[in-house]
């Protein structure tokens, strides 16, 4: 009795040993070159993450401006002469302190005393120097314009720039591979070896990673939810004091210079304009009255930008992603994003052991995070674009 290996097989649509080249090809998703550009933009850590959970602290000077409380009719703000009592909100009060000279509108005032409880304060006198007291009116702001003391005092409050702190979170990547017919699938041609079973799983984990970049959100790991990280979208639409606004309208070189403006108000830095493939259409029609005529020998047509200059910026590069959502643009710093795997546990294909004899798997797997530093002092977002 034969009882040897046999390699023979002798129908049409077998063949020993081939080589399969095109199937793997074919099946690797999103070969455009616009491709996990989000992703690309986070730089990665030096050293690995060393816990599932992790904060990330920012120091930041205090804002300049604060907001008007309620005015009263006929009294506080409301009044060419009114020094005392005069409302500030509970949000901003914190940023005043003794001798603080505050612009509101085209009057000056100097503060000489402030009530934290009450939301107030008081002045020295309405219209300081060469300005005038004046009535104001509606929901207003005052910038914080200089400091100045009385001579022989000393009267200020001790104050001191605080930290913020915004949370992240370590999520799991798993893509299981059976190899289990690793051997006659090969032989029988179908092209699912072991080198393209892990070439697709890799796909697919760089296209995760790719999207969770963009679209993913803060949640911690526990027994029964699994932990996510925070992207893009999330860092500078849902953290606190982010620098967003809602456009309701088209995409316009006015409104990129709108929130181009507001990075920089807050003494923020930007190297890269995020955006989808739609409105970098739109955006390489920027530029104003600048019109390219094209001869038809020429054989060429079509204006693309390949960024945008700005004052006080210079040149920033227009960086679109395919997976980018056509109803936001971000402005950012790559200089602020950070990504890493977890010590220990970096991406690799483990061959797990709870199978039977008669089976083969490995799972591609590691911990993975990204977070994006300086929230509300650089990077912005403009969202609900239509």
């Amino acid at each position: 009795m034969d009882l040897g290996l046999h390699g023979t097989l002798t129908d049409s649509n077998s063949t020993l040993d081939p080589e399969v080249v095109s199937v793997a090809k074919r099946l690797t998703p999103n070969q455009a070159k616009e491709f996990g550009k989000a992703w690309d933009l986070f730089q990665t850590r030096a050293t690995p993450f060393k816990t599932d959970t992790y904060d990330v602290l920012t120091r930041g000077y205090t804002s300049p401006v604060v907001t008007l409380g309620t005015i009263g009719s006929g009294t506080d703000w409301n009044s060419t002469s009114d020094t005392t009592a005069l409302p500030i909100t509970s949000g901003t009060i914190s940023r005043l302190t003794v001798g603080d000279a505050l612009l509101v509108e085209d009057e000056i005032v100097v503060v000489k005393s402030v009530d934290r409880s009450g939301n107030t304060i008081d002045v020295y006198e309405r219209g300081t120097g060469d300005t005038a007291g004046a009535a104001h009116t509606g929901t207003l702001t005052a910038l914080i314009i200089d400091n100045v003391h009385l001579e022989g005092t000393v009267d200020a409050e001790a104050m001191a720039e605080q930290t913020d702190k915004l949370t992240g979170y370590m999520k799991i990547i798993l893509e299981s591979v059976d190899l289990s017919k690793e051997d006659s699938d090969q032989a029988r041609k179908t092209g699912t070896t072991a080198e393209t079973l892990k070439g697709e799983a890799m796909a697919r984990v760089m296209r995760d990673l790719a999207r969770g970049a963009i679209y993913g959100v803060a949640r911690a790991n526990t027994a029964s939810i699994p932990g996510m990280a925070r992207g893009v979208l999330s860092h500078l639409r849902d953290v606190s004091g982010s620098i967003k606004t809602a456009l309701s309208g088209a995409w316009t070189e006015d409104a990129l210079q709108d929130i181009l403006d507001d990075v920089r108000v807050q003494g923020g830095t930007i190297n890269g304009i995020l955006m989808s493939v739609a409105k970098k259409r739109i955006s390489n029609g920027f530029t104003g009255a600048d019109t390219i005529t094209v001869d038809r020998a020429d054989g060429t047509g079509g204006h693309v930008l390949k960024g945008y200059e700005s004052d006080g910026f210079g040149f920033i590069p227009f960086i679109v992603d395919i997976d980018w959502p056509n109803s936001a643009v971000a402005v950012v710093n790559s200089n602020d994003m950070w990504k890493g795997w977890k010590e220990n546990d970096q991406l690799r294909f483990v061959p797990e052991t709870n199978v039977s004899s008669r089976e083969k798997k490995e799972t591609l797997q590691g911990k993975a995070s990204h977070y994006m530093e300086g929230v509300g002092q650089t990077h912005g977002l403009v969202t609900d674009i239509t």
